[in-house]
C-alpha cells in the first residue's frame, strides 16, 4: 500500500498554487520550517497522499497521473491547464507543472475527445 507520493520542489509555494486546482486532489494540510516559511504540502487523493515538499535538489516521478473519467473533468483540466500542455495519447494528456515535472489526466477507459 502506498503511504504518499513525494514531488520534491526548490519552490513550494508555487507548487502548492498549481497542485490545488487539480479536480478530485484535495488539499488536507501544510507544515512549516520554524522560520514560518513553507516545507510541505499535503494533499489527498483518494486514499493516496501527495506531497509537495521543499528540496534544494528537486527530483520528481517520470509522470504522476489523476483520472478524468468524466468528460466534464477533462474540460476543467483543459482550461486550467492549457497553457502547460505538452502531449495527448488517445486516452491520456500531459501537461508540465511550474516546475517542469510531467503531470497527465487518463481518461482511460473511454478515449480523450
Amino acid at each position: 500500500m502506498i503511504h504518499h507520493i513525494a514531488i520534491s520542489t526548490q519552490d513550494p509555494e508555487t507548487l502548492k498554487k498549481f497542485y490545488i486546482n487539480i479536480p478530485g486532489l484535495f488539499f488536507e494540510k501544510d507544515h512549516f520550517y520554524q522560520d514560518g516559511k513553507l516545507r510541505s504540502s499535503w494533499f489527498m487523493a483518494g486514499a493516496t497522499r501527495i506531497m509537495i515538499e521543499k528540496e534544494e535538489n528537486a527530483k520528481a516521478p517520470h509522470a504522476l497521473i489523476f483520472s478524468a473519467a468524466k468528460k466534464e473533468e477533462r474540460q476543467k483540466i483543459d482550461s486550467l491547464f492549457g497553457n502547460y500542455y505538452i502531449e495527448k495519447t488517445d486516452y491520456t494528456k500531459y501537461f508540465k507543472d511550474p516546475d517542469g515535472n510531467r503531470i497527465g489526466f487518463s481518461s482511460y477507459p473511454e478515449p480523450w475527445d
